[in-house]
């Protein structure tokens, strides 16, 4: 019997973003607790931090930078790097010129790190879920 995945691509990559939006989006609430003298927009945090990381996965998945045939294991391993720089960057831009940052931000950017990969698992059901799963 055959089975497999039919996407929407468009749909899929949408249902990802907008979950990856809301997800970080949330993340400015604990980020605005570490930082009180400089609160960041929620919605501009969300925006941003979706946009560079939708971007530089784009840029890496069309250079094939990341394989996703690898083990599991080596694919999420490889996506550190990626999400190092991604979260350094955001974070740097909306809380950067605070006192605090220089001496949080390894915490904080491995904070980051882990929420992208707790966001990943809403994101892909959102992604499967649109892009259409048959079996027959």
């Amino acid at each position: 019997m055959p089975a497999g995945l039919s996407f929407d691509v468009t749909q899929s990559y949408i249902a990802f973003a907008a979950v990856k939006f809301i997800g970080y989006s949330a993340s400015t609430f604990y980020f605005n607790r570490r930082y009180p003298e400089h609160k960041a927009n929620p919605l501009l945090f969300g925006t941003a931090r979706t946009l560079l990381g939708m971007s530089l996965g784009a840029i890496v998945g069309l250079l094939g930078l990341v394989h996703f045939e690898l083990a599991f294991v080596a694919f999420i391993a490889a996506l550190i790097p990626f999400r190092i720089v991604e979260w350094y960057l955001t974070l740097k831009y909306f809380y950067g010129v605070s006192s605090r940052f220089k001496d949080s931000k390894v915490n904080d950017i491995s904070a980051g790190i882990g929420w992208s990969f707790v966001l990943d698992v809403p994101a892909l059901i959102g992604f499967l879920a649109t892009g259409g799963l048959w079996i027959c």
